[in-house]
């Protein structure tokens, strides 16, 4: 149900620059009925954010429908904002909240970046917590919390060095894994990753 990855034929509007920190953008997509699996979401969406100096703040809301909806339309709100502290350093906070039917998914992230001449440290927690029923099963006690770090250092302009470690901690049934992680996790697991390479910009 989720449109977050990708929507085909959609008519969008972005706002004009000079709106003394506001931009916003609509979008529809009527989705031609086809399915979920090669994008034919029904969506209506809307965003709405604003900046000044230091401060970024932004509000978004999507309603989707696809033939995995029919027990009630799916709803994604995401309210986001993040502080710079001259250059070399941010903070940033974001609230989501997913809803379809008789459930909702409330994730929570606080992150930060703070950079020492060629080097950028990262870090992030987030908290995913569960409400309601899915069918006739409680989904109250399938919450996660993630904690990710990482390191970026630029060699040059266009090349850089990078490495990141994540867990996530599963409660109840829930089976969250980092992305690429093995599937079949046993609920209420951990899920750990860790990565690192060479990112060139051509």
């Amino acid at each position: 149900a989720n449109s977050t990855v990708r929507v085909s034929n959609s008519v969008g509007y972005f706002t004009p620059a000079g709106l003394a920190g506001f931009e916003g953008q609509a979008m529809v997509s009527a989705g031609e009925g086809t399915t979920s699996a090669n994008g034919g979401h029904k969506v209506i969406g809307a965003r709405l954010g604003w900046a000044a100096g230091p401060v970024m703040v932004s509000l978004a809301h999507t309603t989707s429908e696809t033939e995995l909806t029919s027990t009630g339309k799916f709803g994604d709100t995401v309210l986001g904002g993040s502080w710079a502290f001259g250059p070399a350093a941010r903070v940033s906070a974001a609230w989501r909240q997913f809803k379809q039917n008789a459930s909702k998914q409330t994730n929570v992230m606080l992150a930060g970046t703070v950079a020492f001449g060629a080097t950028e440290l990262k870090a992030s927690i987030v908290r995913a917590n569960l409400a309601g029923r899915v069918g006739a099963a409680t989904i109250d006690a399938n919450d996660a919390r993630q904690v990710g770090i990482g390191a970026v250092y630029n060699l040059s302009k266009r090349t850089a060095l990078y490495g990141t470690a994540s867990q996530i901690s599963n409660d109840g049934a829930a089976t969250f894994v980092v992305p690429g992680g093995p599937a079949g996790l046993a609920g209420g697991r951990s899920s750990k990753g860790i990565e690192a390479g060479v990112r060139h910009l051509f």
